[in-house]
Formats: structure tokens, sequence, C-alpha cells
């Protein structure tokens, strides 16, 4: 695809722009540099994303534990019109329309190292019910996406506070998150102080499974050694969030644990496949 016409990526925008801080829409940014696929971005603010998706026709994805339709990002517009509304759905559809183009995202000739990863919050209830992709193509990797979900999702209670909001709609954003997640106040994610310490050392210990795998292969800082696949942008996106968002001694904590695995995963995709454009 030439420059000329790129793919347009439909991003969270926020006040860091052009940093994309939110792990889905980093999951496809990633995939689209590793892909090395041309594309812009088209930033939407939270308040916007519902009547964004529908005037694309692009249906939600999941629902809400209330029964109505989540609509979230990121989306894909393809130079044909057509509308991709999922990072799973994006990474398979990049993988089949750009074979030659770029890393593969689901290479056949691997182990499938950590592919088999099971999240110790795996049967937790969440208010947006996580994607599962069941059936699709590439599944294994779907199941893998959701249980890294899972994990890193059921401790955003320590980090949610922190999300970087556009300042004129900030109140409304988080009204809305709050009423979501059934929480009388935006407050009621405020943690502070040593109430802290406790969550950060189980949040250690729920990653301590995940952070393992990134262990096993002595080539490279990847599940599969020197050679990234789409697993890694899974959780790179993730980490990609943290980043962020984690207070800055957070931050620099998180990346000592585990002899710094994920740390050396994080660095790795930022310096190799993270584009904002």
């Amino acid at each position: 695809m030439s420059d000329s016409d790129p793919l347009v990526l439909y991003d969270i925008s926020s006040p860091l722009q052009p940093r994309s801080y939110a792990p889905n829409p980093s999951k496809a940014r990633l995939a689209l540099s590793f892909k090395r696929v041309s594309f812009t971005t088209k930033w939407v603010d939270i308040l916007d994303i519902s009547n964004v998706r529908k005037e694309l026709n692009c249906q939600a994805t999941r629902k809400l534990d209330d029964g109505s339709d989540f609509y979230t990002l990121p989306m894909l517009k393809a130079s044909t019109g057509e509308i991709i509304g999922d990072s799973f759905d994006i990474a398979n559809y990049l993988e089949d329309t750009f074979p030659n183009s770029g890393g593969c995202l689901f290479p056949k000739d691997t182990t499938g190292t950590g592919l088999d990863y099971k999240s110790p919050n795996r049967d937790t209830m969440f208010f947006a019910p996580l994607s599962l992709n069941e059936g699709k193509k590439n599944e294994a990797y779907a199941n893998f996406n959701t249980h890294i979900d899972a994990t890193f999702s059921a401790n955003m209670l320590l980090f949610g506070y922190f999300l970087p909001f556009n300042p004129s709609t900030a109140e409304a954003a988080k009204a809305l998150m709050s009423k979501r997640a059934h929480m009388n106040s935006w407050e009621d994610i405020h943690i502070q102080g040593d109430a802290r310490v406790p969550l950060m050392a189980d949040f250690k210990e729920k990653l301590s499974s995940l952070a393992q795998l990134f262990t096993i292969n002595d080539s490279g800082p990847f599940l599969e050694g020197k050679d990234a696949n789409y697993a890694d942008m899974i959780v790179g996106g993730w980490l990609n969030m943290l980043s962020t968002i984690m207070p800055k001694d957070e931050w620099e904590e998180f990346r000592t644990w585990y002899g710094g695995a994920l740390a050396r995963l994080h660095d790795a995709l930022q310096e190799n496949y993270f584009t904002c454009t």
C-alpha cells in the first residue's frame, strides 16, 4: 500500500497526543508497524466513540454487563472502505491482506511458546466481558489474548484513576466510566499511599507466571526469542498503557520485576514497532 493511500486507525485521543495509550488500539498499532503497512490515525474522544462507530456502521463487538452495546476502539478503515472493529480481527486482516509485508504475526514454524498461558484472573467477572474470538482463525492467539486481557484488566484498580482524559470532557468521561463499572464516583478508585503497597505486591504475583514465559528463550526478549509475533504485541499493548499511566516511581519499580523480562519486551516493541502517525 502506498503512502498516499494509507489505512486509517481509529484510536482514543488524550492530552498525550500523539501518544497512544489504550491497550487494544496499541495492539493494533504495533501490528500495523510490524507489518510495515502505511497508516494514519484518527483520534476520537471517549465520549464520541459510540457515535463514530455507528456512523461507520461498525457494530459493537462486546456488550456491557447490563446487555447494552459496548462501543470501543480500535477500528481500522481499509482503502476499500471496509471497517474492521476489533484488535484481533485487525491483526488477522493485516496478515491475510499483506502476507509478504513485514513480519509474520501468526507464524506456523514456531514452538507456540506461551500460547497455553492461563490467567490467574480467568474467572473474574468484568463489567465489559472480555473479547473471546472463539472459533476464529489463529484461535490459540485469540485465547492468549483473552487470558492476557483478564490478567491486566483485573489489576486496573491500581492504575485506572490515572487514565489521561481530555480536559474538556474529563468529568463526563469519568462519570460514564464510573456508571459502567457500577461505582458511585471516580474517586472510588483513587488509591493512595500505603494502601497501594499490598495491591502492587498482588499485581506482581499475578503477573509472575506470564513474565516467566518471556525468560524461556535466551536469544531475545520475545516469547520465541529474537523474533516477535502477535502474542508479544498483545502483552505489549498493555505494557504501553502501564508505561504511560503508572506513577513514575511505580513504573520504574515494575521494570525491575522478574529480572526485567517485561521491561525488555516493552523496550524492544517500542523501539522497533511502535509508531504514532
